[in-house]
């Protein structure tokens, strides 16, 4: 009975992860028509009740992090992919799975801004948490920041596969603590040798 829940788990898990791949891209398309046209489906009674529903994520890693002007910005983009996935609101309110499909395009859209800005991984590992943890030293400028995260976001695609299973793994705290640290230092260590008496140019 165990082996069968087991796999079934797996099997909703790789699921979830196809989905996310394909909101991903329809975040990607949406987002890119979306600056092209103000044409809106739904009216701004139904958008605000569909960022109450993106609030619900709110504590998740990553959009912990996020300030509330940032917040807000994010649950508009995940209401405008919604609104096109979904150009009748009625229809998209009495969806039986209507979380699960919140839920997708809130860790597809956190994709998308990570893909777009790999210094967006600061959201999962802030930089002062990297520095009392003795991974990154203290005083580095803006520049050497935005080397590491890029750096990191690289090591994560080879060691994940995707940033989408990544950014899974992240949002729900299910990360390998000793691959993420391997990681962190391995992107860290050439800024250890760099003198931080010389102020960067930002």
């Amino acid at each position: 009975m165990r082996k069968t829940t087991t796999t079934h788990r797996i099997r909703i898990r790789r699921l979830k992860r196809v989905l996310l791949a394909v909101s991903a891209l329809l975040i990607a398309t949406t987002l890119l028509l979306t600056s092209c046209s103000g044409n809106k489906k739904w009216n701004e009674e139904e958008r605000k009740a569909t960022r109450e529903m993106v609030r619900e994520w709110r504590e998740l890693a990553y959009l912990n992090a996020l300030s509330e002007e940032e917040f807000a910005l994010f649950a508009n983009r995940v209401t405008d992919v919604l609104e096109n996935q979904y150009p009748s609101y009625v229809e998209f309110i009495e969806m039986p799975m209507v979380g699960d499909s919140v839920e997708t395009v809130v860790i597809a859209t956190i994709v998308t801004e990570i893909k777009a800005s790999p210094s967006r991984l600061r959201h999962l590992f802030p930089y002062k948490e990297l520095v009392r943890q003795e991974i990154l030293p203290d005083g580095l400028g803006a520049i050497s920041q935005e080397d590491f995260y890029n750096c990191l976001a690289e090591k994560v695609n080879m060691v994940y596969g995707s940033m989408q299973e990544f950014v899974w793994d992240a949002v729900y705290s299910r990360l390998d603590d000793v691959v993420i640290a391997q990681m962190l230092r391995r992107c860290a260590a050439p800024f250890w040798d760099v003198d931080l008496t010389i102020v960067e140019i930002n």
